[in-house]
């Protein structure tokens, strides 16, 4: 997807209900990696801000590309197959709830619960309830609106260059990534 394809998406109000905790899941993140936590309380509230407002635009609009360089490449295409799962609605506000820390495949991950207020497409509020996963560092594929090689504009879904027949895929490392979303 380049950027003229994409809708138009803010961020909505997030906070974290029990930011308290904090404290002792970096200290966990420490303990388990031997490294400090790069991610912070506030990180993690702004990052959840745009990510729930990405996950509800690309389930409206049908453009899972909207959510590469933010979830795990397996969590982008679940939400292709699984497209119209948040019926339309749009999200408000979301409330964090930090839960705890585990380690997955040699990266913390950072288990919260979401509670975020909804307009349904009929206009009354309602409450979507969603738990995530988050790791802290990794690699993520991202679109490349022109290729690296030879500047040719890239379509959407394009791996390879039209062109030049270059590789236009890119990995890139982020600090936070939604590696695992359960909606109850």
């Amino acid at each position: 997807m380049s950027v003229t394809d994409s809708p138009s998406v803010a961020s909505i109000p997030a906070s974290i209900e029990n930011s308290e905790a904090w404290e002792s899941i970096a200290a966990s993140v420490e303990t388990r990696t031997g490294l400090p936590a790069v991610a912070t309380a506030e990180m993690i509230a702004g990052m959840i801000a745009g990510a729930v407002a990405l996950l509800f635009a690309a389930d409206a609009t049908g453009t899972p590309g909207l959510l590469r360089g933010t979830f795990a490449d397996r969590l982008v295409a679940q939400c292709a197959h699984n497209r119209g799962n948040l019926m339309g609605e749009e999200p408000l506000s979301a409330l964090i709830t930090l839960i705890g820390v585990h380690m997955m495949d040699g990266h913390a991950v950072v288990r919260v619960r979401l509670t975020i207020s909804v307009r349904t497409t009929e206009g009354a509020h309602s409450v979507n309830r969603q738990f995530w996963d988050l790791q802290l560092g990794g690699q993520v594929t991202v679109a490349q609106p022109t290729c690296p090689n030879c500047g040719a504009p890239i379509g959407t879904g394009e791996l390879i260059c039209g062109h030049c027949r270059a590789d236009v895929r890119s990995v890139a490392d982020v600090p936070v990534v939604v590696s695992r979303l359960e909606i109850y």
